[in-house]
């Protein structure tokens, strides 16, 4: 009877630590040979991780939007790589909590980052296909050509024509033509690069053509009318038409990749939303292992 007294304490100490251990670690625990010491330390090291895991998400979808809007090749290479650094440090964090959640993890634990690896691998899928197409910069590109070479053409253009055309009225309707046609097709630059969808595209590609077609009619005009002392003139009109023509078709080529486009529509579209879920997901992950944090310092 003396022994079973002396014995009752003891089993009420071994009773309390299980009801503590299991109050600690929470409902559906696991861990391989895992001391009730160490969970504290573990639960700290998870939060410490996920933390990390958050801000550099946070950063890397930032840097993403940078590359996205970014005005120059260089600066849109520059913050696609800043995205894909931060990317792989949430993914190191990834790799660190698995091993943590191998140690010691709740049921509610698991899951989450189950849900997370499934969420993370989508994000990176993703995040690879908007840089890409960020930094090709395609629209960007285009624009510029338009603005640039194909300005200067048809300022060239413009020029040599004025010249065939003056004091030659009998050629006011074909080098007013020439002029007209040139402009709009300059002007239909613009809206291409704009265009998100091939439909339209192709419409105005089709009124390219039409513009050009007249160009060139009235060209051959003026070949079998002018004076001799105007040919050279002509000639440098014909160079002038065909500078105009091969940057259009550079313009359009460019254009039609819509690589900007493409990346900001995925950006604000899929990213955005695979972003805010790995960002949830990472939160609730957070909040339960706090939870647990809450319960092993009361």
């Amino acid at each position: 009877m003396e022994i079973m007294l002396l014995a009752l304490p003891k089993n009420r100490v071994l009773c309390g630590l299980l009801f503590m251990a299991i109050a600690l670690m929470g409902p559906g625990c696991r861990g391989t040979g895992l001391d009730l010491k160490d969970v504290p330390g573990l639960l700290s090291k998870k939060l410490e991780v996920l933390s990390r895991m958050r801000i550099d998400l946070l950063k890397s979808v930032a840097a993403e939007k940078s590359a996205v809007m970014a005005d120059t090749d260089e600066a849109s290479q520059t913050f696609a790589d800043q995205a894909l650094q931060a990317a792989q440090r949430v993914e190191q964090g990834r790799r660190e909590m698995q091993g943590l959640v191998d140690r010691d993890h709740t049921d509610a634990e698991l899951k989450l980052l189950q849900e997370f690896d499934g969420a993370w691998a989508e994000f990176v899928k993703i995040d690879r296909e908007t840089l890409d197409f960020a930094v090709q910069n395609t629209n960007l590109k285009a624009a510029r050509l338009s603005f640039g070479p194909g300005a200067e053409a048809m300022q060239l253009l413009e020029k040599t024509i004025n010249r065939l055309a003056s004091r030659q009225p009998q050629f006011a309707g074909a080098t007013c033509r020439i002029l007209t046609g040139g402009w709009k097709i300059l002007y239909l630059h613009a809206p291409h690069v704009a265009a998100a969808e091939d439909n339209r595209m192709d419409e105005i590609e089709a009124a390219i053509r039409r513009q050009r077609a007249e160009m060139a009619g009235s060209l051959q005009t003026l070949r079998s009318r002018i004076p001799p002392e105007k040919q050279a003139d002509l000639a440098e009109a014909e160079e002038a038409f065909d500078e105009l023509q091969k940057v259009t078709a550079r313009v359009i080529e460019l254009s039609r990749k819509n690589t900007n486009i493409k990346s900001f529509e995925i950006s604000l579209g899929r990213k955005r939303k695979i972003s805010a879920r790995c960002d949830e997901l990472l939160t609730a992950l957070q909040e339960t292992v706090r939870g647990r944090e809450f319960k092993a310092t009361r």
